[in-house]
């Protein structure tokens, strides 16, 4: 049984980004295979909050994400797979350079075939 965290970094100076950090760890008691067509491991998405809170009920990532780390950027495209032995974790990190001033609902996926593993937080930059 695999499970997923997301950690959140913004960077307090001035014009700095936000670190995301993606962790996978298996809470079960076999191994699990993670399969990937492409050397893209994770992606990491922004969604505007604009004022909303998720405890009223609305979903604050409708709409388009204002960031997302896979767009416009090239993957190999090779298979691969990772596995995990169990209690064993794995990390994806990246960082969101530059964003506006604003708070943002953040989502991690991993990008591997056949699994829904994804994990939310929430950030204000400013």
């Amino acid at each position: 049984m695999l499970d997923a965290a997301l950690a959140i970094d913004p960077d307090d100076d001035a014009g700095g980004g936000v670190d995301l950090a993606l962790t996978v760890r298996n809470a079960g008691d076999s191994p699990e295979t993670l399969r990937f067509r492409t050397g893209q491991r994770a992606d990491f998405a922004a969604y505007s909050i604009d004022g909303t809170s998720e405890e009223d009920g609305n979903d604050v990532s409708d709409g388009d994400p204002v960031w997302r780390y896979g767009t416009g950027r090239l993957f190999t495209q090779v298979l691969g797979s990772e596995t995990l032995e169990p209690g064993e974790s794995t990390a994806y990190e990246e960082t969101w350079e530059n964003p506006s001033p604003g708070r943002y609902r953040i989502v991690g996926e991993v990008t591997a075939e056949e699994c829904d593993l994804t994990a939310t937080a929430t950030v204000a930059v400013d």
